[in-house]
C-alpha cells in the first residue's frame, strides 16, 4: 500500500508533466545505454521513459512508500532504499547516473555529487534535471523569501539551491546545459574530469 505522501506527490507532479515536465524527463534519458543508476526515483515517474538501449536500471530512493509506488510503474527493475550521500555500490559501477528533481532536497549535495562521480565509469555521464536559484536578482530574492516555508512544506526542498557550481565543484565538467522556465530549471549533462 502506498502512503498518502506518495499519492499527493503524484497528484502535484501530474499537471507539471502536462506542461512540459514529461518531455523534459524523456530528454533526460534519451540516447542512454548500458547500466544506469537513477537516484531519488520517488514514485518512479521517469522509469517508463528509459529507452530499450538501457540494459539495466537501478533506481533508489530513501522513502520506502515512494519506492512501493515506483515498483508498480516499472516492475522488474532493481529498486533500492538508499541515500545518494552514501551509495552502496563499488567505484565505476554505472555507465550513466540520472537525477531528476532530486538535489534540491539532498542535505549535503556536495557529498551526494561526489558519490555520483565515484560510481560513474570513466567516460560515463551524469544527467540532471533540477530547479535552481534564478540568475536574476528579483526572482532569486523571491526564492530566498519563500524558501523557509517551502522547505518545511515540501520535506526539505530548497527553492534557491545553486546546483550548477556544486556539480562543477564535485569534479564534473558540463557538456550540455539548457535553461528553461525563466532560467529556474536546468537540464545538464556532465562528465567526470
Amino acid at each position: 500500500m502506498c502512503s498518502a505522501r506518495a499519492v499527493l506527490y503524484d497528484a502535484f507532479m501530474t499537471p507539471l508533466g502536462w506542461f512540459g515536465l514529461n518531455r523534459a524527463r524523456r530528454r533526460l534519458v534519451e540516447g542512454l545505454s548500458g547500466r544506469v543508476l537513477e537516484v531519488g526515483t520517488g514514485t518512479g515517474l521517469l522509469l517508463p521513459s528509459y529507452p530499450p538501449t538501457v540494459s539495466d536500471v537501478v533506481a533508489l530512493d530513501i522513502d520506502p512508500e515512494m519506492l512501493a509506488r515506483a515498483h508498480r510503474r516499472r516492475p522488474g527493475i532493481s529498486l533500492l532504499r538508499a541515500d545518494v550521500q552514501q551509495l552502496p555500490f563499488p567505484d565505476a559501477s554505472f555507465d550513466a547516473v540520472v537525477a531528476c528533481l532530486v538535489f534540491c532536497s539532498v542535505e549535503d549535495p556536495g557529498r551526494g555529487l561526489a558519490e555520483l562521480r565515484r560510481v560513474l565509469r570513466p567516460g560515463g555521464q551524469l544527467r540532471m534535471l533540477e530547479h535552481v536559484r534564478a540568475p536574476h536578482s528579483g526572482l532569486a530574492h523571491l526564492q530566498d523569501r519563500l524558501n523557509p516555508a517551502w522547505s518545511r512544506l515540501s520535506g526539505g526542498c530548497q527553492l534557491n539551491r545553486d546546483t550548477v557550481p556544486l556539480v562543477e565543484a564535485a569534479g564534473f565538467r558540463l557538456t550540455q546545459r539548457s535553461r528553461r522556465l525563466r532560467e529556474v530549471v536546468e537540464e545538464l549533462v556532465a562528465v567526470p574530469v
